[in-house]
């Protein structure tokens, strides 16, 4: 059953994977059938929120990698730990857990920065 919520002061209505996929199409595919393939390419044309994409864009494009956005304050690594403690952390925070975990041992490294003594 579809969740609502409002965000903005917008409805957002969410669905499960397998809702969408019971979900009727909204498309008039009889329409899109008897159009001929210039037809379909001058609806695709006109479609303003859709413009062609011209050499230009294609010129100033550049392939990004998903490493690339992250923050280059973050290091990917591979760590351990205890199934017991990644499912406590896991089941506190579906998303964002790794961000947890991440400022827990930022606040014991910082404890023990304090303790330090010069």
């Amino acid at each position: 059953m579809p969740t609502n919520s409002t965000e903005n002061g917008q409805t957002i209505v969410r669905h499960t994977k397998e809702e969408l996929r019971d979900l009727p199409s909204q498309t008039d595919w009889a329409r899109v059938d008897a159009m001929t393939d210039a037809e379909v390419t001058a609806n695709a044309l006109d479609d303003p929120d859709n413009p062609p994409l011209g050499d230009d864009f294609f010129e100033k494009a550049r392939r990004v990698r998903l490493d690339d956005l992250l923050p280059e304050t973050k290091e990917r690594v591979s760590i351990r730990l205890d199934r017991d403690v990644l499912a406590w952390f896991r089941s506190r925070r579906k998303k964002g857990y790794q961000t947890a975990i991440n400022a827990v041992l930022r606040a014991f490294m910082e404890s023990q920065e304090r303790g330090k003594r010069p």
